[in-house]
């Protein structure tokens, strides 16, 4: 068990594509980090400015700062002025920093700059990119992925320059598929350490925060990427941040809620919109809740909405998806509509903001 940090304060680098689990596994990890008495605070980071991860940690009373509006490279000032706030308000032996889901080039942008001119109070320790063994395997089996070329373009650039591969939700693949992968991950030609896990047990986690103790799993050098064509891959995405303000009456909030989601995913569906990943956070009678959804069909899903919500309920939506911005907004507006035809509730958006990523422009590039 990590029961000490080694040479003073660790930073530890999150990096994966949307949806690989790398906010759950966190949550996990500084738990643990905190039952072995140290102090943990957290980084988060998106192209929007509403993070359900950034609730999601204060809900655990993890302390979590953001930088939004754009990744860690390339909002580099920003990301070193908070690690700094987060170092003078709660003095943590441990950082660790989640880049956002379409973001690669960690290395030459974010590790490199830090380890030259950046915050002389932590450095980088470690880098993980975390990668959905789902996803992984049909990319290994030379099946189609549900994105286009240029996002999977990001897709294999992440897992092409990670510190510490997790291939992460391994505990759904089946047995022939963990063995390929794993024969795959052992014979990779960049030869950097990796590891199966899943981030819903606090074994595999613990030994997931067992292996960063040691440190200096960080790069395997600066990557080889093709800017106009990562750019092509984010600018294809759209992103769509709200939040919904719902009353409903005669006790159907979970019914609602339901719809919803149902309708959403179907409506995404239909137009063959690729889903990064879906966030949701409910808030109803001081209880708040998690969802989370990704482009791969979980069929239990409905498990997850939770029972008794109140007659008012407020939705943090974090919505990442293949498909125009605009069309993703009006996606949204139109299941709102139907399932109110269908149920007595009334709805009210707000903090609304829908938009492609733009090019990423790093504020330092180290080779």
């Amino acid at each position: 068990m990590y029961s000490e940090v080694g040479g003073g304060m660790q930073l530890h680098l999150v990096g994966g594509f949307l949806g690989s689990g790398k906010t759950t596994a966190i949550i996990q990890a500084a738990r643990s980090l905190m039952d072995a008495g140290l102090r943990v605070g957290v980084v988060t980071n998106d192209q929007g400015r509403y993070l359900v991860d950034t609730a999601f940690f204060r809900m655990a009373d993890l302390p979590a700062v953001e930088v939004t509006g754009g990744c860690f490279c390339c909002s580099f000032n920003d990301f070193n002025q908070q690690l700094n706030q987060l170092i003078d308000e709660v003095h943590p032996d441990v950082i660790i920093a989640e880049s956002v889901g379409s973001c690669a080039d960690i290395a030459a942008t974010v590790v490199k700059p830090l380890l030259k001119f950046g915050n002389p109070r932590v450095q980088p320790s470690t880098y993980s990119v975390f990668v959905d063994s789902r996803l992984l395997l049909r990319r290994v089996e030379g099946l189609a992925l549900p994105f286009s070329e240029d996002v999977v373009y990001i897709f294999n650039k992440q897992i092409e320059e990670a510190g510490l591969l997790v291939i992460n939700k391994a505990d759904l693949l089946p047995a022939d598929g963990r063995k390929h992968l794993a024969e795959w991950a052992e014979g990779r030609e960049q030869g950097s350490p990796w590891r199966f896990q899943n981030s819903l047990s606090n074994e595999s986690v613990i030994s997931w925060v067992d292996a960063l103790q040691g440190g200096a799993v960080v790069s395997q050098g600066a990557l080889k990427i093709n800017y106009d064509r990562y750019s092509r891959g984010e600018t294809q995405m759209a992103w769509l941040d709200e939040t919904l303000s719902l009353d409903i009456a005669g006790g159907e909030g979970r019914q609602v809620v339901t719809a919803i989601i149902e309708a959403l995913l179907a409506g995404l569906s239909n137009q063959q919109a690729a889903i990064g990943h879906l966030k949701f956070i409910l808030e109803s009678g001081g209880v708040s809740t998690k969802l989370s959804f990704t482009s791969l069909e979980d069929p239990n899903w409905r498990d997850t909405v939770p029972r008794g919500l109140g007659h008012e309920i407020r939705v943090l939506v974090n919505m990442r998806a293949e498909i125009g911005a605009v069309r993703l907004h009006q996606t949204l507006q139109q299941v709102l509509q139907t399932v109110q035809e269908k149920f007595n509730f009334q709805y009210a958006e707000s903090n609304i903001e829908y938009f492609p990523p733009a090019r990423p422009d790093p504020t330092h590039r180290l080779a």
